[in-house]
């Protein structure tokens, strides 16, 4: 396994973290939702920063374009009130989709361009991340421990589709 690969799977493996940390919190009636979407874009970002610096080597740019989707986000989030209308974290939730998206498709349209077969995978992940960003985004109008709880199953779901990138490439160079 090279080091893109090494570093992207941990980065899965954070936001597997990140997710199921996020349902756990109603548990403990911690439930404030604009610093726990506010935490998980920065730390998402934060993490993808450091994927980008890590892996620049590569020439990829995702993490980057993640990183800057992040951050437009978690301004839209501060300078919205979130806590007491659930559409606006919705709204938030869906620009960041509409971001992601289109920086996945961008990164889909690279492996396809260079006629690597991992691009099918990245369309599949890239078709079950948007119906899961918008079934998330249309169950965000419930009380707050729900909303936590649909952040929560999101980004757990989300970080599961990372992570099939850098196992199947693994597995295609084992192949090899």
């Amino acid at each position: 396994m090279n080091k893109k690969q090494i570093v992207d799977l941990i980065i899965a493996i954070f936001l597997i973290i990140g997710g199921s940390t996020l349902l756990v919190f109603p548990l403990f009636h911690f439930v404030s939702v604009k610093p726990i979407f506010m935490g998980i874009l920065g730390m998402y970002g934060l993490l993808n920063l450091i994927q980008f610096i890590l892996t620049k080597e590569a020439k990829d740019y995702e993490g980057l374009f993640t990183t800057i989707a992040s951050l437009i986000t978690l301004v839209v989030v501060w300078k919205l009130d979130i806590a007491k209308v659930p559409w606006y974290l919705a709204l938030a939730l869906f620009i960041w989709i509409i971001m992601m998206a289109l920086i996945k498709l961008k990164k889909a349209d690279y492996y396809n361009d260079r006629k690597n077969s991992v691009w099918i995978l990245k369309i599949v992940t890239l078709i079950f991340f948007i119906l899961i960003g918008l079934l998330a985004t249309i169950n965000l109008y419930y009380e707050a421990d729900v909303q936590v709880l649909v952040l929560g199953f999101f980004f757990l779901v989300h970080g599961m589709l990372e992570l099939f990138d850098p196992l199947t490439v693994y597995l295609i160079e084992k192949k090899k």
